[in-house]
Formats: structure tokens, sequence, C-alpha cells
């Protein structure tokens, strides 16, 4: 608890608000964008394509914002140097833990913060209906649990790397395999894809009507396992990124 308590303190001055702040506030206003003008079809079921389009959202915009958030985590101690000295007062592996739950806990607040935005932006534009308790708390566990999984893993280079444009570059590439994906299939097994894998909701788009309808996902059994790679994943980063950690050289 003391080394958790400890990160807290560093990262205290490396402006974490402010990037998790600047990302939620460029959400909010694309959602106002998008939404600012609802139909009656879209006032009644609006909710529901909250569910699709947030993590579209974040499959592009999520990958920068965790390797960011890594990078600030890691690179206090790159720069000063002081990952060798501080492995003498405490374990290589209470250190990666403490790094990763710290993140954690983060991560946790920030989404819950989004899904509030969310809802209260449906509420202020006149969305009829009610959000679905069950399917948008299903959607941010599944939405912690993939981006948990990308954080580890930029947690890890950015703790085994001192350049921390070598974890940035895999963040901003994340980002770019998270919009290229989304036109392939909305599914896929690698770490990027955890955002489009937890989508519940989809959309069919009616080329008379020029209408949009939004139902919820049936996963076939591929999509369901492309769901279980993602904590295939939030283990394997984690696990791999602590015994790499412990096995480097300072």
């Amino acid at each position: 608890m003391r080394t958790l308590l400890l990160e807290f303190y560093k990262i205290k001055r490396r402006k974490i608000g402010l990037t998790i702040t600047a990302f939620l506030a460029v959400q909010f206003l694309w959602g106002l964008w998008a939404f600012h003008d609802p139909t009656p079809a879209e006032q009644a079921k609006g909710f529901l394509s909250l569910l699709y389009s947030i993590p579209i959202l974040d499959a592009v915009m999520v990958p920068p914002i965790m390797a960011i958030l890594a990078s600030r985590l890691a690179d206090i101690e790159h720069k000063g140097c002081t990952y060798k000295q501080l492995e003498t007062l405490r374990t290589p592996g209470s250190l990666y833990h403490a790094k990763a739950c710290c993140g954690l806990l983060i991560i946790i607040v920030m989404f819950a913060v989004q899904y509030t935005l969310f809802i209260l932006l449906g509420y202020a534009i006149g969305y009829q209906d009610s959000p679905d308790a069950a399917h948008y708390l299903l959607s941010y566990g599944l939405k912690l649990a993939s981006n948990s999984a990308l954080f580890l893993m930029q947690l890890a280079l950015s703790m085994l790397f001192a350049n921390q444009m070598i974890p940035l570059v895999v963040g901003l590439c994340g980002s770019l395999f998270g919009l290229l994906l989304m036109f392939v299939k909305m599914y896929s097994f690698l770490p990027w894809g955890g955002n489009l894998n937890s989508a519940l909701v989809m959309i069919e788009w009616n080329a008379d009507t020029r209408q949009a309808s939004y139902f919820y996902r049936e996963y076939s059994p591929v999509e369901l396992a492309a769901v279980g790679m993602i904590f295939v994943w939030l283990v394997l980063f984690y696990v791999g990124g602590r015994l790499l950690f412990n096995r480097r050289e300072n």
C-alpha cells in the first residue's frame, strides 16, 4: 500500500489529470456535435446508439492515451536513473505491481466519468428511453478489461525502454490499427481490437429510408473467442511485463 501511495505522490505534478480531462472533453464535444439534433427515431432509441458509438470512438482514441498514461508513470525513474536504487528498497515485482495498480485505478475512474458524461449528454439532448443498466455495466466492464490490457502492454514497454518514443509510437500505431480493424470486422484477436470486441450494439443502415437502426449484438462463437482473448491479453501482459521487468538489467 505504501508503494502504491508513493506512485500517486510521484505523479502529482505529471499532469496526468490534464491529459485525461482533455481526452474526455474532446469525446464529449464530439458527442455534442454528433448527437445534438436527434431525429424522433434517435430520441426513442438514443441510449442504444451511445453503446455503439463509445467503443468505436475508443478504438481510435484510447491507445495513445494508454501510452501517455504508462509513460507518465514510468519515465520519472528513467529520468532520474533511480530504478536500481528503488529496487534496493522495494522488490522489482512490488514496484511494477504498484505502477500497474496506480494506472488501473486511474483507468477505472476515467471510464466511469466517460460513461457518466455520455449518459448526461443523452438526457440533455432529449433521449426518451433509459440506459439499459445491465448492458451499460457489461460494456463498462469489457471496456476496462480491454483497455487495461493495452495499458499493461504500454507500461511494460515504458518501464523496459528509457526512450519513451518507442512506447508512444506503439500507442499511435495502435490507434491506426483500431481504425483499420473497424473497416475489416467488428472483432479482432489483436490487443487493439478489444474495444471492437466489446461493442454490444451493432448498426444496420437502410439505404432506401436513409435511417440507421441499432440492435443488440448476437455474438458468434468466433466473436466470443475474440472477447475471451481480451482477458488472455490482460493476463499475458501483466505476467509478462512483471517477469521482464524483474529480469531486466538496470
